[in-house]
């Protein structure tokens, strides 16, 4: 289980109980319209993938995103990425 809130706007939170989410009526409505599918981990990427529909990853991440400053509590999802090829000269870092 784990909330989001805003720390400058008190009507702004997300929380997820392990099963379901629920947020204030603006969070949920941006929430909808962004989806559960790939959220990207910065704004330029890489993108995290989603691994089937109960994955809590792409919800935590696209609640960071919209919540104004976010402040966590409870027990947030890992976010798994995949490391790069060691060595790779195609690879700018």
């Amino acid at each position: 289980m784990w909330r989001i809130e805003s720390r400058i706007d008190p009507d702004r939170w997300v929380e997820h109980t392990g099963q379901a989410w629920t947020a204030d009526d603006q969070t949920t409505a941006t929430l909808l319209v962004l989806g559960t599918g790939p959220q990207p981990l910065t704004p330029v990427g890489p993108i995290y993938e989603p691994t089937g529909p109960d994955d809590p990853v792409p919800l935590y991440l696209a609640a960071l995103s919209v919540v104004p400053a976010p402040e966590v509590s409870g027990d947030p999802p890992a976010v798994s990425v995949a490391a790069p090829p060691p060595d790779d000269p195609s690879i700018v870092y």
